[in-house]
């Protein structure tokens, strides 16, 4: 794939999540998918495969009211690789509020996306609105 590519299908993911559709995103997952959530918040961890992915990101959809939203700043990549510095913001009923960056990593394999982390940049603001 060309660098152009690999960027199309992870923003082809990131729409389907920014719309609640977990099942569209999951067509554009590798079957031996691995991603990593950093830092001590409750969702952060490691994740093996699409259905525990999946899990996870339909308990964001739950804690925020589907009020997250993530904007590319920064976007490098190359034939599998992506990099993506965003600008993330989310509300919680409760009334507490996430306005950070955080950068995402993804690798491609065979056109679908096989691995991926999340990096939040202020990890105390990341534990404290995930708690």
């Amino acid at each position: 794939m060309t660098p152009e590519e690999t960027i199309q299908r992870v923003r082809e993911a990131m729409a389907a999540l920014s719309q609640g559709d977990i099942d569209a995103c999951g067509a554009l997952i590798h079957p031996e998918y691995t991603y990593t959530v950093r830092g001590r918040a409750s969702i952060s961890g490691v994740y093996h495969g699409w259905e525990a992915m999946a899990g996870v990101l339909q308990r964001i959809l739950d804690m925020t009211n589907g009020t997250l939203t993530a904007v590319p700043e920064i976007v490098l990549a190359d034939e599998e690789n992506v990099l993506m510095y965003m600008k993330v913001t989310a509300s919680r009923p409760d009334g507490r509020t996430y306005d950070n960056y955080q950068a995402y990593r993804y690798r491609l394999k065979d056109g679908l996306i096989i691995d991926g982390e999340t990096i939040p940049v202020d990890q105390e603001a990341f534990k404290e609105f995930f708690a």
